[in-house]
């Protein structure tokens, strides 16, 4: 994937988001199909993505991240699952960190009224299995990021 690819596809997920970096990323593709049937929806009909984060296999709701999860069980720096439309598939993207700001608009205000709370929560859209380092409202942004639990090394496999 084209870093220019991997940057529209990144701040297509979440409209109000300002900045979403990500440091090292790996990406793994997956046809959506392989979704459907890890989750025991075999021959789906009628298969597509019902969001960025989620697929529908015959009327199935599946969650990309936990068909992620389900993929890479060790995997320490899984960080999220999304779709790709333009090449039909399912991303796992890996990371050592990842940086995000979010406007405090309408929309997002509620991630903004305890930043802690806030980051938590976008930690499972964005850095799943990463730790929160740091979290702070500068503005009416809410900065988070998340990295590799603190006495690991970052270049370590």
């Amino acid at each position: 994937m084209s870093l220019l690819t991997a940057f529209l596809v990144i701040h297509s997920l979440e409209a109000a988001v300002l900045k979403h970096e990500v440091s090292s990323p790996t990406y793994k593709e997956f046809d959506y199909k392989e979704v459907c049937e890890t989750f025991k929806v075999k021959d789906a009909i009628l298969i597509s993505p019902s969001s960025l984060t989620e697929m529908e296999c015959f009327n199935k709701k599946i969650q990309l991240i936990d068909f992620c999860l389900n993929k890479f069980p060790m995997e320490k720096t899984l960080t999220r699952g999304y779709v790709d439309k333009d090449k039909k598939k399912v991303i796992c993207e890996m990371s050592e960190s990842v940086m995000i700001s979010v406007s405090c608009d309408e929309r997002d205000l509620k991630y903004c009224f305890n930043p802690k709370h806030g980051c938590e929560e976008l930690k499972k859209i964005y850095g799943n299995r990463l730790d929160i380092a740091h979290f702070s409202m500068l503005e009416k942004n809410l900065n988070c990021y998340f990295s590799k639990p603190i006495g690991e090394s970052l270049n370590e496999d």
